[in-house]
């Protein structure tokens, strides 16, 4: 069993420094360890993460290093228990072939499906809506699985969804105006949210793979198309026991792809139709938009903290899409007091963020 830890902070570093001596001789002595002599490794790219993989080349099967070394939120540790759990549920997470976790580096061995991603297989023409009815598929499997939270992980309490809907306070606030949230905005913007996650109608909790997106599902061509193992599933190591609507809220309103209001509605039938997570259809739509929004929230502050602190600018793009959701939720009749927060402290929601605004004052210290 491997341990679980507590999730520490994000130490900022260029995941470019795992190219560089000692992480080339660490990950080549792994593979040494293991018999696999001579090889060679591509790099893939990093995106947004600190985790990086390599592609190996001559080895005994089709691999991918994993490198977590610098991933010290979301450990090693996290991605082995959870990928354990979901194998033993009967999905398709990736074999672990070997793994070893020291004071100067974290890595795993698994299995290599090859490059199609759902995301990829939509950009080169593959229709999407069977795409999206595959991912329901397996998430009507997990909802309905009756061991489907019996793993050690962490929660995710209505103290962590208003911990990480802050991001918006304390990351896009001063993009936005330029300055930071004084204590008072503080307090109000998170009683608000108190007092609408501590009245929501009773939901079905579930594990919740918490970033299950077109990007992180891949075509295993090893299974039929029937066969709930055809889709793999990748980046589930954030995985924690909360809500069951909260990766349909992923899936249906992701930043990255345009999804027609009738396929919405065709999917959340399609859903509804596998599986029961809330006593009535009402109650669904509360918790879908009341998720959608917590999670906007949450990654609006995340997209300009990864490129005002991290450097990193390639999600900036996302801004306006994910303004745009929120607008629409935030005229929910539940969502009255936030929407009045946010006319108060002057945060246009409709507006682009400025040129210039990684140099605004307000921001957490780096």
């Amino acid at each position: 069993m491997v341990a679980m830890c507590k999730k520490k902070e994000q130490i900022v570093v260029e995941t470019s420094v795992l190219d560089k001596e000692p992480h080339i001789i660490y990950r080549e002595n792994f593979l040494n360890e293991l018999g696999w002599h001579n090889c060679s490794m591509q790099a893939l790219p990093a995106h947004a993460s600190y985790r990086k993989y390599y592609r190996i080349f001559g080895g005994k099967r089709p691999a991918l290093l994993m490198d977590a070394t610098l991933d010290v939120t979301e450990p090693l540790a996290w991605f082995l228990t959870v990928d354990k759990h979901l194998r033993n549920l009967g999905l398709n997470a990736p074999e672990v072939i070997a793994y070893k976790i020291t004071d100067n580096y974290s890595f795993a061995l698994v299995e290599d499906w090859g490059d199609d991603t759902y995301d990829i297989l939509v950009d080169k023409g593959h229709d999407a809506l069977p795409l999206y009815k595959k991912a329901i598929d397996i998430l009507s499997y997990l909802h309905n699985h009756s061991d489907t939270t019996n793993i050690d992980i962490q929660k995710y309490t209505i103290e962590k969804m208003i911990f990480e809907a802050n991001n918006t306070v304390n990351w896009y606030m001063p993009a936005a105006i330029g300055r930071a949230a004084n204590c008072s905005e503080i307090k109000e913007y998170n009683n608000i949210w108190q007092s609408i996650l501590s009245n929501m109608p009773p939901i079905k909790n579930s594990l919740v793979l918490f970033d299950y997106i077109f990007n992180n599902m891949m075509l295993v061509k090893d299974y039929p198309k029937y066969d709930i193992r055809s889709l793999g599933l990748l980046d589930f190591q954030a995985a924690r026991i909360g809500p069951a609507i909260y990766d349909i809220v992923s899936l249906l309103e992701d930043i990255r792809r345009d999804l027609s209001n009738d396929d919405f509605l065709y999917l959340k039938k399609y859903y509804l139709e596998k599986t029961k997570i809330t006593e009535s259809e009402q109650d669904f739509d509360l918790w879908f938009s009341v998720m959608t929004l917590q999670r906007h929230c949450k990654n609006l502050g995340n997209l300009v903290r990864l490129f005002v602190r991290d450097g990193k600018p390639d999600l900036l793009q996302y801004i306006p899409r994910m303004q745009k959701f929120a607008v629409k939720h935030l005229n929910e009749p539940i969502f009255k007091d936030l929407k009045c927060w946010f006319n108060i402290c002057g945060i246009d929601l409709t507006k682009k963020l400025q040129e210039g605004f990684q140099n605004a004052d307000g921001y957490p210290e780096k």
